[in-house]
């Protein structure tokens, strides 16, 4: 007579190994792809906070009468460089923000731009805009824009 408590037989074994792997043929792709959509939320919203940091810094200005946008680096991108630009008010760039100027899940720096536009009627827009220009990034051409 066999006993109960022998442990499995190598066909239940096999058949407990087949469906483990069948759940998780289902389970990484998902995981994937919440990981994606998590890193390209996290980049979409440090873009936001440069831009609302970027725009609080113009209305500082705008209230003691010399509005103006941190100035645009040489080479576009948010680097280590653009981060110790002085400004004239005699801020750094990254004493703007609460930690440290936001680099993309990647830990590659975004790239800004300043634009103006002069309307028909005379006035002035200022547009700024934050792009993530990484190829590797979830948030690759995305852009979050600011204007005044």
């Amino acid at each position: 007579m066999r006993n109960s408590n022998d442990g499995f037989t190598l066909a239940e074994l096999v058949v407990s190994i087949s469906l483990v792997g069948v759940l998780m043929s289902f389970a990484i792709p998902s995981y994937q792809s919440n990981v994606h959509a998590t890193q390209r939320q996290t980049n979409v919203s440090n873009m936001e906070i440069v831009r609302t940091t970027f725009m609080m810094y113009w209305q500082e200005g705008h209230m003691i009468g010399n509005p103006n946008f941190p100035p645009q680096p040489e080479n576009n991108q948010m680097d280590l460089e653009f981060k110790a630009h002085l400004l004239p008010d005699g801020r750094m760039v990254n004493d703007l923000f609460s930690g440290e100027l936001p680099f993309n899940t990647n830990n590659n720096p975004f790239y800004y731009y300043v634009q103006s536009d002069t309307s028909e009627t005379g006035f002035v827009t200022q547009v700024i805009i934050i792009v993530d220009e990484d190829e590797d990034s979830p948030s690759y051409e995305e852009e979050v824009i600011g204007e005044v």
